[in-house]
């Protein structure tokens, strides 16, 4: 039986509630970059534990006790009543991790954490052979992409590695992600440590250099999720 300190306990009585590491958060009525940061910790502030004990419904002794991980250990009768109202995740269909406009300042900060990459909320895209780690879909915040990609449109996209970001397509969309923001342009390699990045709206948007040292991950979108229907189209009646 593993020997878990009390962010530990914490994080995993999360991740198996109906409620997640976010929903746990907003009934505790604290940042999740509260929770995150608590997870981290041998001892946590008795208050805390109080709350969160209260809002999971579990016995603080139980829940905090050094060893509580219902997935690995609890093979009892009450484990199997729990694991039914609250899931394990394994039937869980594989989806897509995604980053809404809200999230994004979050995930700059925080995008090679495993915690919350594993708590994005998850897109499911049937008949499309897009899902897991490998993809991620980003929401489009502004119009620098106008008329291609609209604010709030969503771009499905696919991974690349750093090894190969001197080989990128020219002149292709992708998601671009610093320390500071995420950009969603297409990109010109100029040379092997200087991308030239461009907007569709350049009446507006002029081109700007990046350099790859400011680079922290690089998105090639695939898709795009268009949420607007156009206006009606008027005819000639011929018949």
């Amino acid at each position: 039986m593993a020997h878990l300190h009390e962010g530990e306990a914490l994080q995993n009585a999360a991740r198996i509630s109906k409620l997640g590491v976010h929903g746990l958060a907003d009934a505790m009525g604290v940042p999740r970059s509260t929770l995150y940061y608590n997870f981290k910790k041998e001892s946590l502030d008795a208050e805390l534990k109080e709350k969160a004990a209260e809002v999971l419904g579990i016995e603080p002794e139980r829940l905090f006790g050094g060893s509580y991980n219902p997935n690995s250990i609890r093979t009892t009768g009450d484990a199997l009543r729990f694991m039914k109202a609250f899931g394990d995740g394994s039937s869980a269909p594989e989806g897509i991790g995604i980053v809404p406009i809200m999230a994004q300042a979050g995930y700059s900060q925080h995008y090679l954490e495993p915690t919350f990459s594993s708590e994005l909320q998850q897109i499911q895209l049937p008949n499309l052979p897009y899902h897991g780690e490998r993809y991620r879909v980003f929401e489009v915040s502004g119009d620098s992409m106008e008329p291609t990609l609209k604010e709030h449109f969503h771009v499905v996209c696919e991974r690349v590695e750093p090894e190969f970001w001197n080989t990128t397509a020219q002149f292709y969309i992708y998601v671009v992600v610093t320390e500071d923001r995420i950009m969603v342009k297409r990109l010109f390699r100029k040379d092997n440590n200087t991308f030239v990045c461009i907007s569709d709206n350049e009446e507006f948007y002029p081109q700007f250099t990046l350099d790859r040292s400011e680079i922290r991950e690089l998105w090639l979108v695939k898709r795009k999720i268009d949420w607007e229907m156009p206006p009606p189209k008027r005819f000639e009646i011929t018949v």
